[in-house]
């Protein structure tokens, strides 16, 4: 029985885990979206990023970078 808790206890560290690590991939998205408006064109370029080159350290920076940016 306590190995069964066991292993639900790890798969539920791993679906919070990849959740989380989802939150930060996409988080770009969510700051162009609240900092520019709808007809900037800086938008639709960091949710291509973001999306595209999101999951490497360079391209999620790029994506930052033009999120923050006016």
């Amino acid at each position: 029985m306590q190995e069964i808790l066991f292993d639900i206890f790890i798969i539920a560290k791993y679906i919070a885990g990849a959740y989380l690590l989802a939150l930060v991939v996409i988080a770009p998205l969510w700051i162009a979206q609240m900092k520019n408006s709808k007809d900037k064109p800086y938008t639709g370029i960091v949710r291509l990023g973001a999306l595209v080159f999101g999951w490497t350290g360079i391209g999620w920076l790029l994506a930052l970078f033009f999120a923050t940016k006016k």
